[in-house]
């Protein structure tokens, strides 16, 4: 039961972090998360390309906006198990702290592996003159992760 639990709150946290994301360019033309170069860099993966100098730069591949929406649910879906099982093991009760304590910790995969690896900005944006704004655009929107967790888990508990 846990793990369809955990599908499910995986699911709809990562379906509100698009929404956000998408509320965020519409009202304020903040850019969205180019997922076609998530999907170029995890295709990549299969050729052995694991750090890139630059995606954008590298060659197109076919249906990498797919698969960068593919990787990014089913990574949402994995913090879904993971936060699920984390919450059963804590509390007797969803838990909206350890949620937003699990989103935090969540945002570091992205600033420890995708940035520096897969989108060449450093280890926490540090090689990008934007830095601060994209690792408080990016702690924000795992905030509101976290809140589609505690939300997801919620309504199957």
């Amino acid at each position: 039961m846990f793990i369809l639990q955990g599908i499910v709150s995986g699911l709809i946290a990562t379906i509100i972090f698009d929404l956000f994301h998408y509320s965020l360019n519409f009202a304020y033309g903040i850019d969205k998360p180019k997922w076609n170069l998530l999907g170029r860099y995890f295709l990549g993966l299969k050729e052995s390309k694991f750090i890139r100098k630059n995606l954008i730069n590298d060659e197109e591949l076919t249906n990498e906006l797919i698969w960068g929406y593919l990787f990014h649910y089913a990574i949402g879906i994995i913090y879904g198990i993971f936060f699920v099982c984390l919450n059963y093991l804590l509390f007797e009760y969803p838990s909206i702290l350890l949620a937003y304590i699990f989103g935090f910790f969540t945002v570091l995969g992205g600033w420890c592996f995708l940035m520096p690896f897969a989108y060449n900005l450093g280890f926490f944006a540090s090689k990008s003159e934007d830095r601060i704004n994209i690792l408080v655009q990016n702690l924000i929107a795992h905030f509101v992760f976290g809140t589609g967790l505690f939300i997801g888990f919620y309504m199957t508990y």
